[in-house]
């Protein structure tokens, strides 16, 4: 372009909008802005560049990748008639979500401390630090860029790498004589978690498309402006205008929350997934793109792939406990559940005091991951006290989530009793607990429904390279295109690439003013077109795509008429039963009534020294 104006003496500039303030967006702004900015001051283009995000986060963005900080404010309600108030908690009235005796019976039986811990609506619950209540891990999966960015982050101290044996699979250990469990740590590829809160990622990131901002000697305009707390309207909220663009500059899109405009921009991208994005791009004639936007939620995918974005739902608990000072153990933790960590965890980590931050649990259903909080983020304890107080995350599986799902901004309160109730008893169960322990410690709860949580499956093309996958989605002609981990990789490695290659993408298109389109699907398919594919480590874990180990699990697809059913993850090093198929365990078990080593059939283990998961999990 060998000039910086337009036909009506204005600069020419390319406006471009983020819907989604997560990890794919903002790293697809970074890349935009840094990509730009390079070339602009070498004097190679001289257009003017302006990202405008859009994200439905109350205070800070990041989607997975955020945190709960000391300080921050309990949500704010608008009302349309009254003005603003304090957002009404499910148990300031019983009537207001539970009309039912049954539901009024199940909130009697929870203990006192717990329903006093629902009704504080976890507004104590990062009173003594940052708690991380989605994402909990990172780790380059295998993404060259990304695992430069991570060193970039390590050493500017935005991720610290977990210590080593403080990441473990809990595992069960089956015999003829008794059933045990038993900890093993986590080796070989690096994981990291953000310094002061998974948030921390994401603020830096924000921190970095703000720096920015008027550069340059003749640049007039603001480079990158990030909207929170916004709702653009998922019915109509989304308009393409770019029939009119010969008269309008040239835009293609105009945004909307309710009657108010949020302005005219010449691409959109969509860097979130589930129903929003769905509605929000249905009434465009984006129709191809749209198309692979349609979703459906469930913990599981045909082999095929499926023809559709699959996304499970997984149940967040943090709570916390009361714990007694002491020396050395699990990080000098003290309540039921650092007492049995540190326990199982003795003779691997001997003479470390550090302790376990995070268990990746295959010996419960309802259970996927147990993480630390305290532990990790270092929370400051008082010295004034003989007690004190331990905060974990614990994250359910994908077939628990879909059987207790319910409305996810407002979960009835009978629903928050019977959730939390289950997960705590699945918790004690899973260590070897006395049955209540764990429950009548607990202090504080926050209980989420992660509604649209995790990819089962990912769209595969090869438009651009048929050795790589394209890893994003644009339609050239329409000018809008799409970033996320459910175009990649199921992780926050997936989600930071899949924005990264878009961004350089829509430069690219603009430099040559292509219409090209990226990854849509074929009208007539074929082999060489782009499809839904399952993604075996996010079927396997239920959380993602997240480092393996010895004991991981091949994943093996049933046959249709068991999907329904809600097998037991096989976490036990194979020392289970010898089953009734091909599959063998190398233990002593009793074939079918042993939990570990049931044979699969024809579609049983590929070698007797690996153990298998329903795709149920």
């Amino acid at each position: 372009m060998s000039s910086n104006t337009n036909s009506s003496g204005e600069k020419d500039k390319l406006s471009i909008a983020i819907l989604g303030g997560g990890i794919s967006g903002l790293s697809c702004a970074s890349q935009l802005l840094s990509q730009h900015k390079s070339a602009y001051n070498d004097s190679s283009l001289k257009y003017e560049l302006e990202v405008t995000m859009f994200d439905t986060g109350r205070l800070r963005p990041g989607g997975r990748c955020s945190s709960r900080l000391p300080n921050d404010k309990p949500a704010v309600v608008q009302n349309r008639s009254s003005g603003t108030y304090p957002a009404k908690r499910a148990c300031d009235s019983q009537d207001t979500n539970s009309n039912s005796s049954n539901n009024n019976e199940q909130i009697q039986q929870a203990p006192e401390n717990i329903q006093k811990a629902i009704c504080n609506y976890g507004d104590d619950i990062a009173k003594f630090g940052p708690v991380d209540h989605a994402a909990q891990i990172l780790s380059s999966n295998n993404i060259p860029n990304f695992e430069l960015q991570l060193e970039k982050w390590l050493d500017e101290g935005v991720v610290e790498s977990f210590p080593e044996g403080s990441v473990c699979e809990l595992l069960s250990n089956e015999n003829e004589e008794k059933q045990s469990v038993e900890l093993q740590p986590l080796t070989g590829e690096k994981m990291y978690y953000g310094k002061g809160g998974m948030g921390n990622i994401s603020n830096n990131m924000r921190d970095y498309c703000q720096s920015f901002n008027g550069y340059g000697d003749e640049y007039t305009g603001q480079s990158f402006r990030l909207n929170q707390d916004v709702w653009v309207s998922p019915s109509n909220g989304v308009k393409y205008i770019g029939k009119e663009k010969e008269s309008n500059g040239g835009y293609l899109w105009e945004l909307r929350a309710g009657k108010k405009s949020l302005g005219k921009y010449h691409r959109l991208v969509i860097s979130h997934n589930g129903k929003c994005a769905d509605r929000i791009m249905s009434r465009t004639p984006a129709k191809a793109f749209h198309s692979l936007l349609r979703t459906k939620f469930a913990p599981y995918v045909p082999q095929n792939g499926g023809n559709q974005m699959t996304l499970n739902s997984i149940y967040s608990l943090v709570f916390a406990v009361k714990s007694e000072k002491t020396e050395g153990g699990n990080g000098g933790l003290s309540s039921p559940i650092a007492k049995a960590l540190s326990k199982l965890s003795s003779s691997l980590l001997e003479g470390s005091s550090k302790g376990v931050y995070t268990v990746n649990i295959k010996n419960e259903p309802s259970l996927r991951l147990l993480s630390c909080n305290t532990l990790k983020h270092h929370h400051t304890q008082s010295q004034n006290s003989e007690s004190d107080t331990e905060v974990y995350t614990l994250l359910s599986s994908p077939t628990f989530g879909k059987k207790f799902k319910g409305p996810q901004e407002n979960l009835p309160i009978d629903l928050q009793h019977k959730v939390t109730i289950k997960l705590l008893k699945s918790l004690e169960k899973s260590l070897n607990l006395e049955e209540g322990s764990v429950i009548n410690s607990v202090i504080d709860v926050k209980v989420q429904l992660w509604g649209a949580a995790v990819p089962m499956n990912t769209w595969t093309s090869h438009s651009i390279s048929k050795d790589e996958v394209d890893g994003f989605v644009y339609d050239g002609r329409g000018g809008v295109g799409a970033c996320g981990d459910w175009i990649l990789n199921p992780s926050v490695a997936g989600a930071w690439e899949s924005g990264r290659r878009l961004a350089d993408h829509l430069l690219t298109a603009r430099e040559l003013d292509s219409k090209l389109s990226v990854g849509l699907p074929d009208k007539v398919p074929n082999e060489d077109s782009g499809k839904f594919k399952p993604s075996r480590s996010a079927l396997g874990s239920g959380i993602g795509t997240i480092p393996t180990s010895p004991n991981s699990a091949e994943f093996v697809f049933p046959k249709s008429s068991d999907q329904q059913q809600s097998n037991r993850p096989r976490g036990s090093r194979g020392r289970g039963g010898r089953g009734n198929g091909r599959g063998r365990g190398r233990g002593r078990g009793r074939g079918s009534n042993s939990r570990e080593g049931r044979g699969q059939g024809k579609e049983g283990m590929k070698s007797s020294d690996r153990t298998v998961y329903s795709v149920t999990l």
